[in-house]
């Protein structure tokens, strides 16, 4: 027990310093049917492509990071595995385990794979570096790919704590969360980076999960997501108890997804049962 908590922390920990960064929709084009199958890489891809109506792109290509921030592309040899075992295990999976088709009516139009994060060296960012980034509901960035390690559970943890965390904001563009849910804790967003300089507990006391969703309230909504899938279900209810504040966020969340037919607290289970098999 011991062993798992410090891991959660662990977790936690690398997903406050992280983070995501969240843009404005971008023009989408629609791409043609017509793949090009030449390994088993394209095969995946376009696997994905006819069950989920998405795109994996792993192809570098500058225009899909702001001029103010670098990464790198991903290695080759490790998108396929990704793509098996991440994406597809731990992330698509726990939906459609579900509710079937869940996942074909609300994955990103796009999914971009970055091999490293994206650290931004100038403007109000300086400094900052995002594990992911969702484009309304269009596109998704997720980075990390080139650290890809089954053995490494603070890894996958902290990958698929991103994919849930971006799929959140996917979800929040297109219904859009419940106009409570900004009300909780109206007048205790700290905005933009400043939010760092609040602690954990202090963070808490205002009613969020931790001080990133500070940052305004759409990150308040996703950060709530990514805690409760990588939390387990006694030590979320411990959490939620902690205060009004905390009691109202975690029920309008698991609420929103549970109308949709989608139980927060079976993700969590279902991932941990998968590292705990790995």
């Amino acid at each position: 027990m011991f062993i798992k908590k410090s891991i959660y922390i662990v977790v936690i920990s690398i997903i406050i310093l992280t983070g995501c960064k969240k843009e404005g929709t971008i023009p989408y084009e629609p791409y043609e049917e017509h793949f090009i199958i030449e390994n088993e890489t394209d095969e995946a891809i376009y696997d994905i492509y006819k069950d989920y109506q998405s795109k994996i792109i792993y192809r570098w290509d500058r225009r899909y990071i702001t001029a103010d921030a670098f990464a790198s592309p991903p290695q080759f040899e490790l998108v396929l595995p990704f793509i098996d075992n991440v994406i597809r295990k731990l992330f698509i999976a726990p939906y459609d385990r579900q509710k079937a088709d869940f996942m074909r009516a609300h994955m990103p139009i796009e999914m971009i794979l970055f091999g490293t994060q994206m650290n931004y060296v100038e403007g109000d960012e300086r400094n900052f570096s995002a594990a992911g980034l969702a484009y309304g509901l269009s596109r998704v960035i997720i980075t990390g790919v080139n650290g890809y390690n089954l053995k490494n559970s603070n890894w996958l943890r902290g990958q698929y704590a991103t994919l849930h965390h971006e799929f959140a904001h996917v979800l929040d563009k297109k219904y859009g969360r419940p106009a409570e849910f900004d009300k909780v804790s109206e007048g205790k967003y700290a905005g933009g980076t400043v939010y760092s300089a609040f602690t954990q507990a202090e963070a808490r006391n205002r009613g969020f999960w931790r001080n990133y969703g500070m940052s305004n309230e759409s990150e308040d909504f996703a950060t709530w997501v990514d805690g409760i899938v990588t939390t387990p279900k006694a030590d979320v209810l411990v959490i939620a108890a902690g205060n009004d504040l905390l009691a109202q966020k975690y029920k309008i969340v698991y609420n929103f997804y549970l109308d949709k037919g989608i139980d927060l607290h079976f993700i969590q289970e279902y991932l941990q049962n998968v590292l705990d098999n790995l």
